[in-house]
């Protein structure tokens, strides 16, 4: 008797992907879709256009440390680096992004998509400023960088921080918490990157601590500066709100002396007075 197959395991298999991709995060999967679509375009240009790829496109968008802190001020460099991987080395979006969607939506999930926005972000900028700062200090300011290594591993680090003892499936097969897992992972990252590209692997090592860093500090310190910022902002209006009461006590006292004695009464200084008072308030209604 012949075998029929009717297409049932890929069906099941297609289901699966389509259903963790709906379930994830609306942060979590835009990333994933922008990062992966611009690898998609990297290929296409690579082929279709490999002149202007290479001598306009990559080096605008890559991260150029001498280019970032110079006179050309790229400064967008530190956010759209994060979305080009090497060509050479498939690994490197392939293991970026396995990562990130192993971890990253339960970290958005616990957080929310603003603070995971800014948690990813935060990461992958830090982690290109210590690399600029690294290339140079150490190495060349001309060395380019590229990948979103150093945010995957400061969202690795934010998982580990805020599930410590969960336990992780590594390789399907081996038992172990998060907070050890996470060790093992961000190896394996710092490795895939050095034989990926040995000749800036030395420069990445310094971004990917930097991220992993960053994701740390993020998780254990953000809403303690996130407080500092706060009662420092309400320190401000309350000086600006004490303010604004001296000064409107005295401008009711000057306006009573205007009306009992007149406008010769008052001195230089009190009609000058009078007259900032004036300007102050009417910037403030402006605003409001």
């Amino acid at each position: 008797m012949k075998e029929t197959w009717d297409g049932s395991e890929s069906v099941g298999a297609s289901f699966s992907v389509r259903k963790f991709l709906r379930e994830m995060p609306h942060v979590c999967r835009g990333i994933l879709f922008v990062t992966l679509g611009a690898f998609l375009v990297q290929l296409t240009l690579s082929y279709a256009a490999k002149s202007l790829y290479e001598g306009r496109v990559l080096p605008s968008l890559e991260l150029i440390p001498g280019d970032v802190f110079s006179s050309k001020l790229r400064l967008w460099q530190l956010v759209t680096y994060l979305f080009l991987h090497s060509l050479d080395n498939p690994l490197h979006i392939l293991f970026n992004m396995f990562i990130f969607a192993m971890f990253a939506p339960e970290v958005e999930r616990a957080m929310g998509g603003r603070r995971f926005a800014l948690l990813y972000f935060t990461c992958g900028i830090v982690a290109g400023v210590l690399q600029c700062a690294a290339a140079f200090a150490v190495f060349t300011p001309a060395q380019p960088t590229i990948g979103a290594s150093g945010a995957v591993l400061g969202v690795l680090a934010a998982y580990a921080s805020l599930f410590p003892k969960r336990v992780i499936y590594v390789f399907m097969v081996f038992p172990m918490k998060a907070k050890h897992c996470m060790f093992l992972l961000a190896g394996i990252e710092v490795l895939s990157a050095i034989i990926g590209n040995p000749e800036a692997s030395s420069i990445a090592y310094f971004a990917h601590i930097g991220g992993f860093l960053t994701g740390f500090i993020f998780i254990r310190y953000e809403w303690t500066l996130r407080g500092m910022l706060l009662r420092s902002i309400e320190r401000h209006y309350d000086r600006e709100f004490e303010s604004d009461r001296v000064i409107r006590e005295r401008v009711d006292e000057l306006l009573d002396k205007l009306a009992r004695e007149g406008a010769a009464s008052l001195t230089w200084r009190e009609r000058s007075f009078l007259k900032r008072a004036s300007k102050r308030f009417k910037r403030q209604r402006s605003k409001t």
